[in-house]
């Protein structure tokens, strides 16, 4: 297994050829969509990236990646700390006939007409759909503003909207 920067642009099907298994740490700062997506990137992006053939001769690539990001919480606007891992199984196809005709346990990804993929794009999109879709804190750690119960139930009248209405009807 090769321990070293992961780059950018790999000719997939030669790394299949060859069982190619690559680890490495992508600086999240070189993931520009990954930074949009979250407040903030607290750690490199861990990958383990294995280029194979199936036992149906798909070519496939299989790997994890993890790192850890900040959201705004979604219940109390906070900033929340998550873990974000995915692991993955991927087709490697050409075009859209190769894709529709890999198995379902499979996502395809297209590679150019040399064999070549983006693999930090890849990598990202996989970072990015681990994402949570509504972050928030474990509840007992939310640091949401409940209101009093006082301040629900009041006793006080409240004016209402619809009284400029009635004194136009009475006119």
């Amino acid at each position: 297994m090769a321990e070293a920067q992961i780059p950018h642009r790999v000719d997939a099907t030669k790394l299949v050829e060859h069982n190619q298994q690559l680890r490495a740490a992508i600086n999240s700062s070189d993931l520009p969509r990954l930074n949009e997506a979250v407040d903030q990137c607290l750690a490199p992006v861990d990958c383990i990236v294995s280029f194979e053939k199936d036992a149906e001769r798909f070519r496939m690539i299989v790997g994890s990646c993890s790192t850890r990001v900040v959201m705004t919480c979604q219940r109390c606007l906070g900033s929340v700390e998550i873990a974000v891992g995915s692991q993955f199984s991927l087709g490697l196809v050409f075009n859209d006939e190769q894709a529709r005709n890999l198995p379902k346990r499979l996502e395809p990804v297209e590679m150019d007409e040399n064999g070549v993929i983006d693999l930090w794009s890849v990598l990202e999109d996989e970072v990015l759909l681990a994402l949570p879709a509504f972050p928030t804190h474990p509840e007992s750690e939310c640091q949401i503003q409940q209101p009093e119960p006082e301040d629900i139930i009041s006793n006080e009248k409240r004016p209402n909207p619809f009284d400029v209405l009635a004194q136009l009807k009475q006119k």
